[in-house]
């Protein structure tokens, strides 16, 4: 399975999830993309509208989990006033700090690599346990609950899918309460 992303290759916050949208709607095939793909505005919407309310329900919730941080937070997106704004306007985009990962991409990797890099803060955040465990993360990290994991050395978080059932907004708010803050 090809991996690539969506996203600012410098973000510094790295969602991943393990099926890609019907990126044809756009592009062609997913081979034909580089690593990073940043998106443009009215992307989300097309991908959205390809590949249907699930896609849209991802979006919104990544949109919605980065408005739900403290405005305090290194993460916070500053100047935008709904998250829906922010979906609309910046999320994925080139100058973003965000980054949504297809297919086995290799969110240990990146995070050491990071880690030894004095680039900023990141995290990586790998959406469902089945996909986590695929990437052989889920027994390397730390089970805070049923639905939550955090690896112990590394900026690495597991959560539920992004999906409205599975990460409501309740379970949003959890997640920002184990992002890093500084």
């Amino acid at each position: 399975m090809t991996s690539f992303a969506f996203g600012n290759p410098h973000a510094r916050v790295h969602v991943y999830v393990e099926k890609a949208p019907p990126v044809e709607s756009l592009w062609g095939h997913a081979d034909d993309l580089p690593p990073y793909t940043p998106l443009q505005k009215g992307h989300i919407k097309t991908l959205g509208d390809a590949g249907g309310n699930g896609w849209r329900k991802v979006f919104n919730v990544y949109a919605k989990l980065m408005f739900a941080l403290p405005e305090s937070s290194p993460f916070y997106p500053q100047g935008y006033k709904t998250w829906q704004a922010y979906r609309d306007q910046a999320l994925l985009q080139a100058e973003s700090s965000t980054a949504l990962h297809f297919g086995m991409a290799d969110p240990l990797r990146v995070a050491q690599t990071q880690q030894s890099d004095p680039a900023p803060l990141t995290i990586h955040i790998i959406a469902g346990r089945t996909h986590a465990h695929k990437l052989g993360l889920s027994g390397s990290c730390v089970w805070i609950n049923n639905e939550f994991a955090k690896h112990p050395t590394l900026p690495i978080l597991i959560c539920p899918y992004f999906d409205y059932r599975q990460l409501s907004n309740i379970k949003i708010e959890a997640l920002t309460k184990l992002m890093p803050v500084s």
